[in-house]
Parts: structure tokens; sequence; C-alpha cells
């Protein structure tokens, strides 16, 4: 019963809806909104854009091999220290301190207590144009190319680092300015 009431209702509807665009002035429109999505498609050039991004890239695949490398000798343990050893938020000097010695060993140079919270510090990069390196002088691995300074401001809360994004600070990379970053 319920079915065939269902079944005409359907019946009853189904031409409104079919009906959508009867008009000449609703079909031109809609060929003019399919004629723009295929230009803003053909503008894009996906597939292009899909061999680029996936080609072979020499740098960016020793970027990307330096931090595998990275994670797996020494930041997955080092997260991994953090998070069994939790601290009260706003006092984790413990967190801190390991975050800046690891930042220390790769070429940053590290101002603790910024914004007058002592667990606040910014980070900035040192090197001209040195690869930070995993501790080992036997690492060979370029990494990315480095002219400028990077600086973020972080503060460690259990075993993560807040996101620059979140501060109203700016920060300077290759000396142009990056809003919120």
């Amino acid at each position: 019963m319920k079915f065939r009431i269902a079944v005409m209702l359907f019946a009853a509807f189904a031409p409104l809806a079919v009906s959508a665009q009867e008009t000449d002035t609703e079909k031109a429109a809609a060929r003019d909104v399919l004629r723009r999505m295929a230009e803003l498609e053909q503008s894009l050039d996906v597939p292009g854009l899909v061999a680029r991004l996936t080609g072979a890239n020499p740098q960016r695949d020793a970027v990307v091999a330096r931090a595998k490398e990275l994670l797996d000798t020494e930041l997955l343990a080092m997260a991994d220290d953090i998070a069994t050893h939790p601290e009260i938020g706003f006092q984790e000097k413990r967190s801190v301190e390991i975050l800046a010695r690891y930042l220390r060993q790769h070429d940053f140079e590290v101002e603790m207590g910024v914004a007058r919270l002592p667990t606040a510090f910014v980070a900035k990069f040192q090197a001209a144009a040195v690869p930070p390196t995993s501790g080992s002088s036997s690492s060979t691995t370029p990494c990315a190319e480095r002219r400028g300074r990077f600086t973020a401001i972080s503060t460690a809360r259990r075993g993560r680092s807040a996101s620059p994004s979140r501060s109203p600070s700016r920060s300077s990379w290759r000396g142009r300015t990056r809003p919120g970053a």
C-alpha cells in the first residue's frame, strides 16, 4: 500500500523535476555555465599540473628523502619522548628544552622566553647555504636551499608546537613577509 502511494506521488511530481530548464533563458544560462566550466578546466590544465607535480624532480626528492630520514631517525623518537613525559600547560620546561636543543643542533638560533612566556621561543635559521644535518658529518643528502631566515614563534604543549599561523606575528623567508605565518 505504501509502495503504491510512493509510486503515485513520484509519477505526479516527476514531470515537474524534468522540466527544470524549459525556458530559453534557463537553457541559455545553463549553456553559459557549462561553457565557463569547460573554459576554466582548460585554463587550469589539470593533466599538465598533475604531470608537473608527480614528475621527476631531483631537488624535491632530495628534500623529501631528507625529511623522511630525519623523521625516522630523530623526530619520531623525540616526539615519543615528549609525549611519554607530559607536562602541565605553559610549564613544559623539559619539552621546550628538548625542542630548543634539537633546533640549536641544526643551526637555529633559539631565543627563549618570548612574549614573557617561559615556554615560548623564537627559532631563526642561521646558516646561509648549509643544509641541516642529523648530527653526523657523513650526511651528504642535500637539503632545500636556504638563503634567508625563517622565523616562527612556537610554544611547546604536550609534545607539539603551536602552529605559527595562529600567532598574530609575521614571519619572513628569503626577505619576503608572510602575514599570519
